[in-house]
């Protein structure tokens, strides 16, 4: 997954302390589940997920917000085509994966990187009166209402739907495309945009993502660290990971039609101290120990990174492909001497 850094707006609303809050308000084409990272007591806490339409503005803490730092992390539903959109920074924090959460310990994605998102730092001060905001924006600097008009031209045109500019104009175009998806759908016909309606959208765009992708399923007794490489260009691979897949786990690794006829898959085992690697591999790339997106045009060594050998896996034209990490494939344990 790449991450793509947006421009973030940072807005304080002088309040009383009676009505003291932190709130995110989402002023992009894109909806977006988001988080928050804060000091508690002498823990540093993380809280999500919030899912903000297009549009939308919600409150996310209700205790009054002190001066000092706050961490930040958005991303868009995986619904929206092309590759992960995040509104993201240095600071690597824990989150859990799916569904609300509220983590007030920082070392549970010590051994799962799959669970740390990169936050970005947010500096609210005195003159903020307890009352922050926190404004999600793209280049095209939407209003709140231009965002919501922006975000339904860009989930129709994730549900199939032509729609030639996302510029969050209400045009005859969008027009047309969105009493097709309300018939489509059994909704009430209106001019109008409301949640139904983008909700509806989103769950047509997430749907139709999830059948779509990359996916490795463990199916091994132990968990697997795993790797892919998909090609950049005629000569040269991209290798990434890991992926940390328990036992009966399945994760996906590439989002949206897979554009390549072929992909390198890797995967270990840790045993203790030993590493049981997959076998039948024909093409080494590079990995490191840690978290990793190394393009294979330059040596391993030229990068300071490791090698290690990955095997192929055609897939033809195919938009979505399925690998199953087995148990014989993978070199055998040592044996006691």
């Amino acid at each position: 997954m790449r991450l793509f850094l947006f421009f973030v707006f940072l807005t304080c609303i002088s309040a009383t302390g009676a009505n003291a809050k932190y709130s995110f308000c989402n002023k992009t084409s894109y909806a977006l589940s988001a988080a928050v990272g804060y000091v508690d007591g002498d823990r540093l806490a993380t809280r999500g997920w919030w899912r903000l339409r297009p549009g939308q503005c919600k409150v996310v803490l209700t205790e009054q917000t002190n001066p000092g730092q706050y961490f930040v992390y958005a991303e868009a539903i995986p619904g929206h085509k092309g590759e992960l959109r995040t509104w993201s920074g240095d600071t690597g924090l824990c989150v859990e994966n799916f569904g609300f959460f509220n983590l007030r310990n920082q070392d549970v994605c010590r051994d799962d990187p799959l669970r740390k998102r990169n936050f970005f730092d947010v500096n609210v001060t005195e003159d903020a009166n307890g009352n922050w905001q926190t404004d999600f924006a793209e280049a095209s600097n939407y209003t709140v209402y231009s965002a919501e008009v922006a975000g339904v031209q860009r989930l129709l045109s994730d549900t199939g739907a032509k729609i030639q500019r996302i510029d969050g104009a209400m045009g005859r175009e969008t027009q047309r495309a969105l009493a097709v998806f309300r018939k489509q759908k059994g909704l009430t016909e209106s001019r109008s945009i409301d949640d139904e309606l983008i909700d509806a959208l989103i769950e047509e765009a997430n749907a139709a993502e999830a059948k779509l992708g990359f996916f490795y399923c463990n199916k091994t007794d132990s968990p697997v660290w795993s790797a892919i490489a998909e090609p950049e260009d005629e000569d040269s691979y991209r290798s990434r990971g890991w992926w940390r897949l328990e036992p009966g786990d399945c994760a996906k690794i590439i989002k949206g039609e897979l554009q390549h006829d072929h992909y390198y898959v890797y995967g270990a085992i840790e045993e203790g101290l030993n590493e049981r690697q997959i076998n039948n591999g024909d093409k080494a790339l590079c990995i490191n120990a840690v978290m990793f997106n190394a393009k294979n045009d330059l040596s391993c060594a030229d990068q300071d990174l490791n090698e290690a050998t990955f095997r192929r896996i055609e897939i033809g034209g195919s938009p979505s492909a399925t690998f199953e990490f087995l148990p014989e494939m993978f070199t055998a344990p040592p044996t006691a001497e």
